[in-house]
């Protein structure tokens, strides 16, 4: 039986990865592992873990914790180290015939070099973005070239792969799997999303997630400042944080929250608010705010307006619901008052460049039948 291991170390790729995942499982000939790190570990981000078991996936775990409590400066560099290793054990104990891999996590990162080195395929899902203001743009060309078989999620990203030195004949764009998750999701209703968060949603809701600029060093407090000095401006409505990611600078971020949330009422903060809650809100949503990838990839499907701050996303397609903002005060509060006039019927009929028809079904199809070839040919362009 052919063994296929999925690496997720967030809340945010398990997410996209979940249905292909799911679909994989079905074939009976494939055994399927998820090796699990990362923040899904920890207590801080929610145990987010709880969230692939509820899948009925308990029994393919694997897991292993390499994320402390605290976060330093280097500590990058050593959860790199650690992922390495304990990807090799991994590998050792399972020998895949491939390993799957979504983004630009720098986890992600350690665990595509320990399958380099133990000579198995890699497979790599939403390669050939670019994100200027963040190290995960780096990370992500990296895994790229370390990889075999390809899965951009859009004309734009595919033609960067083949820049980069990669076969066409192993890069397929079916589309993105945020994309599709939306279009066939069951959303949970108002009611369920009150019971559940125990707030009453009876006014505009803000959804809003701010992650370190992580290239921008020690700008952090100034940055996340000005968002809450813009949000208070707006009163009257719910005020709903995610938590930002295990990144440089990301204590700051959230201490800043918290105390923003301590002293407004109708401010929420959440770890982790759980994939399908979190859509379900984003739905509801009047606007999404910050500089997460789900403002980006994922609004769109919905014709949610989003404000996109700063550089994090910077180099993404940008659909028309979109409205990019620099980090001042006063052209954040500019740029919500914008999205709020915005017609959400309309761009609901616009709907998302990234999607496509069975996105998940495909990439499992492809990744179960495709025949890897280790030794990769650099493609020069003519």
């Amino acid at each position: 039986m052919k063994r296929i291991l999925f690496i997720s170390s967030s809340r945010a790729d398990y997410g996209l990865l979940r249905n292909v995942i799911l679909e994989t499982k079905n074939n009976k000939k494939i055994k399927v592992f998820i090796f699990v790190t990362g923040s899904h570990l920890s207590k801080e981000f929610g145990n987010t873990i709880k969230e692939i078991e509820k899948d009925g996936l308990k029994k393919n775990i694997i897991k292993k914790k390499v994320l402390k409590k605290n976060f330093y400066e280097n500590d990058i560099s050593k959860y790199i180290s650690q992922t390495i290793t304990s990807t090799s054990s991994t590998l050792e104990k399972i020998k895949p015939e491939k390993v799957v891999i979504l983004g630009d996590r720098y986890e992600l990162l350690g665990c595509a070099i320990a399958s380099m080195s133990y000579r198995i395929p890699i497979v790599h899902i939403h390669g050939g973005e670019v994100t200027i203001g963040a190290i995960d743009d780096s990370i992500r060309h990296s895994i790229t070239k370390l990889s075999h078989l390809h899965f951009p999620i859009h004309k734009v990203y595919k033609k960067r792969l083949i820049q980069l030195g990669e076969n066409p004949k192993t890069i397929f764009n079916y589309g993105g799997l945020g994309a599709h998750s939306i279009k066939n999701t069951k959303f949970k209703s108002k009611s369920d999303l009150e019971h559940e968060l125990k707030i009453n949603l009876d006014k505009e809701i803000f959804l809003i997630t701010y992650h370190p600029t992580t290239l921008e060093k020690n700008k952090s407090n100034y940055q996340v400042s000005n968002l809450i000095s813009a949000l208070d401006k707006f009163k009257n409505v719910i005020k709903i944080f995610t938590s930002s990611n295990f990144d440089h600078e990301n204590k700051i971020i959230k201490n800043k929250i918290l105390n923003f949330v301590s002293k407004n009422k109708d401010t929420f903060f959440y770890s982790s608010l759980g994939h399908l809650n979190y859509i379900s809100l984003m739905k509801i949503s009047s606007v999404v705010i910050g500089n997460s990838s789900s403002g980006v990839l994922e609004t769109p499907s919905l014709g949610i307006p989003t404000v996109n701050i700063g550089n994090r996303q910077r180099g993404r397609i940008i659909s028309q619901n979109v409205i990019n903002s620099n980090y001042k005060k006063k052209d954040i509060i500019k740029c919500i008052g914008k999205a709020l006039t915005f017609d959400n019927k309309k761009l609901s009929k616009i709907g998302s460049p990234f999607y496509k028809k069975d996105t998940p079904k495909k990439i499992a199809k492809k990744i179960i039948s495709f025949k890897c070839d280790l030794k990769k040919d650099f493609k020069d362009l003519n």
